[in-house]
């Protein structure tokens, strides 16, 4: 109990420049929100425009509301693009251990809130997307994923430096599944900006993850 309360405050200590770094505009109306089970994820787009090539960042607070700390893994992200929604999809946490290691992860303790961002580049068919107008992205989606219970975890956690992975035995990638879960937000509206434009579009953007 005393070792878990210790890597609670260390990382505390270590996101703390990240939420000084970082903040969300509440008042933006393309802010997206998610909430499931006593815990609120709140994430604004850098950029409101999309394109070829181009990284989608986010600026994103999770705010435990539960009794339990959750964890998430802040290096990890990727994006996917669904042609027949439209829709981008920025995921952001680590649903599947990659290669069967723990990623650096950030605890969140009952009550507390952090900033933090993320970004990920989709795959976009530019030419297809000429082609046909409705293949344009118009909407990105923003999902995260948690650790719920991570005291299967408090060792590999207490260890983890940022520089050396740490393989997780067979019994902890199976709890890993168990105390997994996702939050999606809501979709945000995105303008479209062709692959011509797209090394302004890399220049304008305001992306600091």
């Amino acid at each position: 109990m005393k070792s878990f309360r210790f890597l609670l405050a260390l990382s505390t200590f270590i996101a703390a420049a990240a939420v000084s770094a970082a903040s969300i505009d509440m008042t933006d109306p393309r802010r997206a929100l998610g909430r499931e089970d006593g815990v609120r994820v709140d994430a604004q787009l850098l950029r409101e425009t999309v394109s070829p090539g181009v990284p989608i960042g986010i600026t994103y607070q999770i705010e435990n509301l539960s009794e339990s700390a959750i964890a998430i893994a802040t290096k990890v992200a990727d994006s996917s693009y669904d042609e027949e929604s439209r829709t981008i999809t920025l995921s952001v946490g680590s649903e599947v251990p990659p290669d069967g290691n723990m990623p650096q992860m950030i605890v969140i303790a009952p009550g507390e809130k952090k900033v933090l961002q993320a970004g990920a580049t989709p795959v976009l068919r530019a030419a297809n997307a000429r082609k046909a107008f409705s293949a344009f992205p118009r909407f990105v989606q923003v999902k995260v994923a948690i650790l719920r219970n991570i005291r299967p975890f408090a060792t590999l956690l207490e260890k983890q430096d940022g520089r050396s992975k740490q393989r997780l035995t067979d019994e902890q990638f199976d709890q890993w599944f168990e105390s997994n879960d996702t939050i999606f937000l809501n979709t945000v509206p995105v303008h479209y900006t062709p692959a011509s434009n797209a090394t302004d579009a890399a220049n304008a953007s305001n992306s600091g993850f």
